[in-house]
């Protein structure tokens, strides 16, 4: 009809949702997921890096854990450059971020989403990184140790986490740089990731076992796992310290071998832990007397199947795998060990990496039928820093300025480690003069 229009439709019902559904929709997405929906508009971007998203986002994904991953983590140092490390993703094969560290400083745990960069002497502050975000964040220093010889020890640091309190806390581990005393003191000092403090708590225990750096801490389901090892005794044992990061109590368990079963020559251990898929996980290299050389995996116990758990003879493990070594394969502990594609176990072994399929393993396969190796993959080696080094020497020079890792049990997260900063400590005397100017405010408004 002339003169009239026709009524416009309705369209709210196709409206973008608000940002409170689409909040909510995003937050239950996994995190490389919402990384890349952040590029969908600038609506979603602002909500994705809006800190309080990404405390919730990271808090929702520690509850709920997805399926780690592994990443390939270089430390580069290079005369007249800064120390930088670079990490990628083995899963998308994409490098996530390059932070630079400070001198010495190396990756010495994964804990969900984040790093932990330390230095293994001295009394310098450990740094978390998140490297979806290429964020750190510089932790307060601990404290000394009073009555020992700072020279003479040795700090290990472990990032852990736990999910009842859903507290981040960082542990340090000192102890003797040469355990050669039947007993020796440990001493842990903890400290919890923004509790507004900035205060370390310590005590001491006597110990004849000390922590290894051959083998990482690893972190699973709120426990910290520490492989400890005794080199006093003539059999040369090993323990597994386990740190409960909520209580902070410690407690130990024995290790499925001892050095004489697998090769009685070397003083260190041909073994390393890890996180496989959110089971603790223990990778040796057996290579005794008239015995074939094999790679076996042990997985720890879930605590419901040991009758008690006070028990430190008690064996904790079971023997999930066994593969056979080839004949080129030379003394090393294996490293970085992850399952690709839910079934090929992966691990590096010098500069090899090796994978063997899973496929056909079951409960009722033995695991000493020894299996061989599916692919065999030679890594590139570091280039040599100069021209002018000798071939002699660029090898040892190569490990000491370029050293890499594959760490499993990685799994991305928003979080934020900048959350975690400290407030900066008040001025006294601005707060004296704050309170005065109350207190004076007060008393002109009553007259």
């Amino acid at each position: 009809m002339m003169g009239q229009t026709e009524e416009e439709p309705d369209r709210s019902r196709d409206a973008i949702p608000n940002e409170i559904v689409l909040t909510d929709i995003l937050v239950r997405l996994p995190t490389k997921d919402v990384v890349r929906l952040s590029c969908v508009s600038k609506q979603w971007h602002r909500i994705i890096g809006d800190p309080s998203f990404r405390k919730l986002h990271g808090a929702d994904h520690v509850a709920t854990p997805s399926e780690s991953e592994a990443l390939l983590v270089t430390e580069n140092r290079e005369p007249g450059r800064r120390e930088e490390a670079s990490v990628f993703n083995l899963s998308s094969g994409k490098a996530m971020c390059h932070v630079f560290i400070p001198t010495g400083y190396s990756l010495t745990n994964v804990c969900n989403g984040f790093l932990c960069f330390a230095l293994n002497h001295g009394q310098a502050p450990a740094v978390v990184c998140n490297p979806v975000t290429g964020e750190t964040l510089e932790l307060p220093k601990a404290p000394p140790i009073s009555g020992e010889d700072r020279a003479s020890l040795n700090h290990l640091f472990a990032l852990g986490f736990s999910p009842t309190t859903r507290e981040y806390k960082m542990f340090r581990l000192s102890f003797p740089s040469s355990c050669r005393r039947h007993d020796h003191q440990v001493h842990i000092a903890v400290h919890t990731l923004g509790d507004g403090t900035g205060a370390w708590r310590q005590y001491s225990y006597a110990s004849r076992f000390c922590p290894v750096f051959t083998s990482p801490p690893v972190h699973i389901d709120g426990k910290l796992y520490v492989v400890t090892t005794d080199y006093q005794k003539r059999e040369r044992t090993a323990q597994m310290l386990v740190l409960d990061v909520a209580a902070e109590a410690r407690r130990t368990c024995r290790l499925p071998y001892y050095y004489d079963d697998y090769h009685w020559n070397w003083s260190e251990m041909m073994a390393s832990g890890f996180d496989l898929n959110g089971e603790m996980c223990l990778a040796v290299h057996v290579f005794g007397r008239g015995t074939r050389r094999t790679l076996q995996f042990w997985v720890m116990k879930p605590p419901g199947e040991l009758q008690d758990e006070d028990d430190h003879e008690q064996l904790c493990w079971d023997l999930r795998y066994s593969f056979d070594l080839d004949e080129s394969y030379y003394f090393d502990r294996p490293k970085g060990g992850w399952f690709e594609h839910a079934q090929m176990l992966c691990y590096r072994h010098g500069d090899t990496l090796y994978k063997h399929s899973t496929r056909g393993y079951s409960a009722s396969t033995s695991p000493n039928v020894g299996l061989s190796f599916d692919q065999k993959l030679e890594l590139p080696r570091a280039p040599s820093l100069s021209p002018n080094v000798s071939e002699d020497w660029s090898p040892l020079i190569r490990l000491q300025a370029r050293r890499w890792n594959i760490h499993g049990g990685y799994r991305p997260s928003l979080l934020s480690p900048l959350i975690f900063a400290a407030p900066p400590p008040q001025d006294e005397k601005g707060e004296e003069t704050r309170q005065f100017e109350h207190a004076l405010l007060s008393a002109i408004r009553q007259t």
